[in-house]
């Protein structure tokens, strides 16, 4: 899930794109994500993107399990 400054993008990820890296932390590749779910980077820049949330949904429950806040001030 994409949190912007106006919206929420909820994007659809497979098991198979989220790996564990080297620091033991969840890690997703984003343009992977993106181009899965037909967006593109000037996509994700429109949103004005500040956050990306790894949700999981079991039985219609939400869960965060990780979260990566995304400063664009950089």
């Amino acid at each position: 899930m994409v949190i912007g400054r106006d919206e929420t993008i909820q994007l659809d990820v497979e098991e198979s794109d989220v790996l564990v890296n080297a620091d033991g932390v969840l890690d997703c590749p984003i343009d992977t994500v993106l181009r899965k779910n037909n967006y593109t980077f000037d996509d994700l820049n429109s949103w004005l993107a500040k956050e990306i949330q790894f949700i999981m949904i079991k039985n219609d429950v939400e869960q965060i399990i990780h979260r990566i806040f995304l400063n664009m001030n950089l």
